[in-house]
């Protein structure tokens, strides 16, 4: 039984005795209770739409200032720690320690973030982080050395990474309604003031009040917020979705889903989750609509809803799909018994990794093109999973190449790592049927070699062939 379930089966007098219990010797939860209660109470405003903006306007020059501050040129080496102790490359040195002047930036944004979580601040901290957001999308900061790719870029995936924490530290908090409920009024309120960032800024924060939406009893409003803005439905469809979903209207989700699906990949899942309970037809129509357009990233999905029975072709395109991307003997197993011949040619054609190939030829007893493939290839690393299948078809010539394999490697190749590759091999060789005496003597002479060579009979001896 999973929390919720069980939290909502245990009678109210138990989970205030255990409140009760954790809260009287916790200090940080008496403030954080404080805070929420007052909060609660509170029905004013926190703060008016124009400090709402102030703080924006505040937040975004004075983060703008700091990041352009980083000299990537001169970065601040007395704070400066190598993430190595071997060899570095000049540029990679310049770049690590620009980046931990980076980070110490939105370190310190972090930590304020999360006292106003604390202290139920939620539409300061919306301000703040839409001014955060705009500074790393603004900031200039000349890269003459080239760390980056793009310093601007970089901002953004640290920005993502600071909203998915705060979003973290959001989802285990009490939070109060009336300020996510002001918070959403005031964010995308403020999307109408913009003229750039029409879509991008709401589609950052939409993980945001995703998770103050799941914190919230009127999703109607939130929508509210939504459609008063200029802000298109379409830049937030997860969030959308979920508020309908929250509101109880089937219909209306549906509708939804099915006008947003094409814009979100998220959308299109829950979609094909609800015609897969609700309308089989449907889901294989979908179901094949997105696997033409994306199929590595539907296969995995979709493997495991698809069956032969609901949909041969969509099966066997799937599964197809999936064993030339995740070479996986268990995939090709279910899909072997509706391949054609000329399919299977195709599949064996196409796959590129070596030793899955070989598998698959073994499974389909075409030995004679596994010795093909060692014969070709007898310098490959995974020589050994090469040849493993055929030893007790050929045991004659695999017995042979590998001895040949042996001899030639260790003419001209010295060192520990070279010695255990030929004992791995002639641990490999002891298995060839009728040829285990001829291992052993053949192990004998490289054990006896002329110079002597230590490390190679100290690998022979602890791998067991001498």
């Amino acid at each position: 039984m999973n929390f919720k379930d069980y939290y909502l089966k245990t009678p109210e007098n138990q989970k205030l005795h255990f409140l009760d219990a954790i809260i009287s010797e916790n200090k940080e939860l008496q403030k954080a209770f404080i805070n929420f209660i007052s909060a609660e109470k509170t029905k004013t405003a926190e703060i008016s739409f124009s400090k709402f903006t102030e703080i924006i306007k505040k937040t975004h020059h004075s983060y703008k200032e700091k990041f352009e501050s980083v000299d990537m040129e001169n970065p601040d080496w007395e704070s400066y720690t190598s993430s190595s102790s071997g060899y570095r490359e000049e540029w990679e040195i310049y770049q690590e320690a620009s980046e931990q002047e980076f980070e110490t930036i939105f370190g310190e944004f972090y930590d304020e973030a999360l006292n106003l979580i604390i202290r139920q601040k939620l539409v300061e901290l919306t301000a703040m982080l839409t001014g955060l957001f705009q500074a790393a999308q603004d900031a200039d900061v000349p890269d003459p050395l080239d760390s980056f790719e793009d310093v601007n870029t970089y901002l953004a995936d640290e920005f993502d990474e600071i909203l998915i924490n705060i979003i973290e530290k959001i989802m285990l908090s009490a939070i109060s309604e009336n300020t996510i409920l002001q918070a959403s009024e005031y964010f995308f309120k403020y999307c109408d003031k913009i003229t750039s960032e029409k879509e991008q800024l709401p589609a950052a924060f939409e993980d945001f009040f995703m998770a103050l939406a799941g914190k919230t009893n009127q999703p109607e409003k939130l929508l509210t917020d939504i459609d008063s803005s200029s802000t298109d439905r379409k830049f937030v469809p997860r969030l959308v979705l979920m508020l309908i979903k929250m509101k109880g209207n089937s219909w209306e989700w549906l509708q939804s889903a099915v006008q947003y699906y094409k814009e979100n990949n998220d959308v299109a899942a829950q979609l094909l989750d609800y015609y897969f309970e609700k309308n089989r037809n449907e889901f294989i129509r979908l179901a094949s609509e997105l696997f033409d357009r994306q199929k590595h990233h539907w296969a995995k999905q979709l493997s495991k809803m698809v069956n032969p029975d609901l949909n041969q072709e969509l099966f066997v395109k799937v599964f197809y799909q999936l064993v030339t991307d995740n070479n996986l003997i268990e995939d090709y197993q279910k899909l072997r018994p509706w391949l054609t011949g000329e399919m299977l040619e195709k599949l064996l054609s196409e796959i590129s990794n070596k030793p899955f190939k070989v598998s698959l030829l073994a499974i389909e007893k075409r030995y004679e093109e596994i010795k093909e493939i060692v014969e070709r290839n007898p310098d490959d690393w995974s020589y050994t999973e090469l040849i493993r299948p055929i030893l007790a078809i050929y045991p004659e010539f695999c017995f042979n190449h590998i001895k040949q394999k042996i001899l030639r490697t260790l003419k001209n190749e010295r060192g520990r790592s070279t010695y255990q590759r030929i004992t791995e091999w002639l641990q490999t060789a002891d298995t060839i049927p009728g040829f285990k005496a001829e291992n052993r003597i053949l192990a004998r002479e490289l054990y006896n070699h002329k110079p002597a060579l230590p490390a190679l009979k100290d690998e022979l001896r602890k791998g067991g062939v001498v």
